[in-house]
């Protein structure tokens, strides 16, 4: 009879976390769509408050704190066009996921990705008197990234997207760019299905190259 009734809490025990988990995956899959399809400032201010929930439910879970963190930089950048302190206060939200997130997962190659993106989200409040003191930064946390996994594609693009926005005189420009893009679109194209994983930047990389690869010709 004792052997029975563990058995029971048992099984009723292994349920509860069995139908924990597929409430999470449930919620997060469904977010993960949306975030697929947004595109306005509201939409990911939403998101970003959608994400935060999921992450106060599962508090040992990074995924749902780097998705917050990322709705918070996308919410940042036209907000910049509304009032710079905005966005940077923005930025700060992004900013504390993702430190959350780090907490959790020391070595995980897209938490750098978008740390270096945040950086990137800063920079853009005065890029000619913060450009000597971030771009190291941005391109320190980029190498951390592609290091820790060299088949992450978001490592190349981005560091290809900044390099191409950087003055020639600098190191940057569209020739420049285009190994970086090229390094992404070679990875983009051997990337399987990630589920709840990032994946953004392929259609992004593609434009990109394309863009880059027409100036030479």
């Amino acid at each position: 009879m004792k052997n029975i009734f563990l058995a029971f809490i048992l099984a009723a025990f292994s349920g509860a976390v069995s139908a924990q988990s597929n409430q999470y995956t449930d919620a997060m899959n469904k977010a993960i769509a949306r975030l697929d399809t947004v595109r306005t400032l509201p939409e990911y201010q939403e998101l970003a408050n959608t994400f935060s929930r999921i992450a106060a439910a599962e508090p040992k879970e990074w995924l749902p704190l780097y998705y917050t963190s990322f709705c918070h930089l996308n919410a940042a950048f036209p907000l910049y066009r509304e009032e710079a302190s905005k966005a940077l206060q923005t930025l700060d939200l992004a900013q504390a996921s993702l430190d959350k997130a780090l907490e959790l997962a020391p070595q995980e190659s897209e938490l750098f990705v978008l740390q270096a993106y945040i950086l990137i989200g800063r920079l853009m409040e005065n890029p000619m008197s913060k450009g000597a003191e971030i771009t190291p930064k941005v391109f320190g946390h980029l190498g951390k990234a592609a290091a820790l996994n060299p088949d992450n594609p978001r490592a190349p693009f981005l560091q290809g997207t900044y390099t191409l926005n950087m003055p020639e005189f600098y190191g940057g420009g569209a020739e420049k760019a285009l190994p970086h893009f090229e390094k992404a679109a070679a990875l983009f194209e051997k990337e399987k299905d990630r589920g709840m994983l990032p994946h953004w930047g392929k259609e992004a990389t593609n434009h990109y190259l394309q863009q880059v690869s027409d100036t030479k010709k």
